[in-house]
């Protein structure tokens, strides 16, 4: 099964550029089995011939995709987990990914016994990155390019008196959050929020995306924060052992 998943998987990269026995010549399969595979995997739709000797995605698979993006289907997967994660904390969970340099929030699940009334964000909407816990972890795990780019354009706006607009500042306060595996944001998206965030690792340490928790500022005293964060630490770690290794 292994051996036929690699294949598949290099069919789906590929795309019918290679002739098939150099895209398997590294898997010591004997000719008749890697085209037993093939067949297989042309059965169930996955793979199709496109000319002699290349295979491509079969129509079967691209249509059974059909609408189907990576942010769509991480939202979906990661919608239950969030939502115990918020029931746990009494407050309210986030996903988000960095698109054009600003947050797009794909899950918003609100606890049970959350004070949800100063959170303002909603699904699908976008808030800037240098002020957020999700961004900030994002913008912390950028390659250096793409981090310095963003960093190029500020100074930022401050959005409260706790925003963090100075780029010199934020580039320290990054090095941070990358350092500790964990980003905040106090009342620096709104005076009135405070939020802590992490990020979700993916096969060979990449980071995509991220997961928070938000909640009053005027409830921090009363919180226990260490067993708030071991709590998304603990959430983040279930969400990305799904995707410690991958087909694409």
């Amino acid at each position: 099964m292994e051996k036929a998943l690699t294949l598949f998987s290099r069919i789906l990269h590929d795309r019918g550029r290679t002739p098939l026995k150099d895209l398997a010549a590294d898997l010591a399969l004997p000719r008749s089995t890697l085209y037993r595979l093939t067949g297989t995997l042309q059965e169930f739709g996955l793979v199709t011939r496109s000319a002699r000797g290349h295979y491509d995605i079969g129509i079967p698979l691209a249509q059974a995709l059909h609408g189907v993006t990576p942010n769509s289907q991480r939202a979906r997967l990661s919608r239950p987990a969030l939502q115990r994660l918020a029931d746990a904390c009494r407050a309210t969970a986030h996903l988000g990914v960095l698109e054009d340099g600003m947050v797009t929030y794909l899950v918003k699940a609100i606890g049970r016994a959350a004070n949800a009334e100063s959170v303002f964000t909603r699904e699908n909407a976008q808030l800037e990155a240098y002020c957020s816990g999700i961004g900030k972890v994002l913008l912390a795990w950028l390659p250096e390019n793409q981090r310095a780019q963003y960093l190029a354009a500020g100074p930022f706006v401050a959005l409260t008196a706790h925003t963090i607009s100075n780029p010199n500042i934020l580039r320290e306060a990054l090095r941070d959050v990358r350092a500790q595996g964990f980003a905040k944001d106090d009342g620096e998206a709104a005076e009135n929020l405070f939020c802590l965030a992490v990020p979700l690792t993916q096969a060979g340490g990449t980071v995509e995306a991220a997961i928070s928790i938000s909640f009053p500022r005027a409830e921090c005293a009363a919180r226990d924060m260490a067993a708030d964060l071991a709590q998304l630490r603990r959430c983040a770690a279930r969400l990305g052992s799904a995707s410690k290794r991958s087909l694409f």
